[in-house]
């Protein structure tokens, strides 16, 4: 494989990336994969992130207690998430 060859592949895969739809399943799979660094380990244990749609972060707790505990943290979440991953990945979190 040439030269030629690699820039033509990386030209696709970049292109394929900047789409939307490929954006947002890579920032899912960086989120789902970082969930214990971005929210703590704690809380990782009793959530689990879902679905990013829109901005808008669907997160999954294993009881009341942990769903009412992330509606006080959704400010210090967001800002951890908006620290590791980029201002705007997240703007709103949703708990179920």
């Amino acid at each position: 494989m040439g030269r030629y060859s690699a820039k033509k592949i990386d030209r696709i895969l970049g292109s394929l990336i900047g789409q939307k739809k490929w954006r947002r399943g890579i920032t899912e799979a960086e989120i789902t994969l970082r969930w214990p660094e971005l929210v703590g380990p704690k809380i990782a244990e009793h959530t689990k992130p879902v679905k990013l749609m829109r901005n808008r972060l669907e997160v999954l707790c294993d009881h009341d207690v942990w769903r009412t505990e992330l509606q006080f943290l959704k400010p210090e979440l967001l800002k951890s998430i908006s620290e590791n991953l980029g201002e705007g990945v997240v703007k709103e979190i949703f708990v179920k």
